[in-house]
């Protein structure tokens, strides 16, 4: 019963957060919305920096999920990758251009630790999808794996954490920079996969 407490004030405070920023959901808001006493609250988070924190933990892990989800249900890198971005895209459009800004500035500890571990968890799966994709024939042999790495990791900074535009405008974005960045990595017998793939839908 615990556990599903803080679980349910994790995922409604994560909805405020992304919907309205940070700044502007007080502790006697998230209360409201959970159902609970702000004594509740303060049982499983120190203060809202702490809750804030363990949000963006449960976003982290919810990232390596689904990576990892994605990974076992693909038959080949290609079909793997369209997954993420097709995450990436989701995950786009239920974040507003106030949230990354406000994380950046009234919680740069907890900004730099996102930036850190985004990187981290973004780059090794984008070095193992290459690597598999050019072993499967499907990538191009001579992509520059760490270039196309650090390319994605801007773009996405500038997306989901400085705000730089809105929802709708990311979901445009994201949609020309998947094809882009596909369209760059495919051979051609990848790009005859990625058509087949997308026939009936839109990157």
């Amino acid at each position: 019963m615990r556990n599903n407490s803080k679980n349910i004030i994790l995922e409604r405070s994560a909805n405020m957060f992304f919907n309205y920023g940070i700044q502007n959901i007080s502790m006697d808001d998230i209360a409201k919305k959970c159902g609970v006493s702000k004594k509740t609250i303060y049982k499983y988070f120190e203060n809202k920096d702490d809750l804030v924190h363990q949000v963006i933990g449960v976003q982290l892990k919810e990232l390596k999920e689904e990576i990892f989800k994605n990974k076992q249900v693909s038959e080949n890198a290609l079909k793997e990758l369209i997954l993420f971005f097709d995450y990436i895209k989701e995950l786009s459009f239920k974040i507003s251009a106030s949230f990354g800004k406000e994380l950046k500035k009234y919680y740069p500890t907890i900004f730099l630790e996102v930036i850190k571990h985004k990187n981290t968890i973004i780059t090794h799966f984008l070095i193992e999808n290459i690597s598999k994709g050019k072993e499967e024939g499907f990538y191009k042999m001579d992509i520059n794996t760490e270039e196309f790495c650090e390319s994605f990791n801007d773009i996405s900074k500038i997306i989901f954490l400085d705000g730089f535009v809105n929802p709708e405008i990311n979901q445009n974005v994201l949609k020309f920079l998947n094809s882009l960045f596909l369209h760059r990595l495919v051979s051609v017998k990848g790009l005859k996969t990625l058509n087949e793939l997308t026939k009936n839908k839109t990157i």
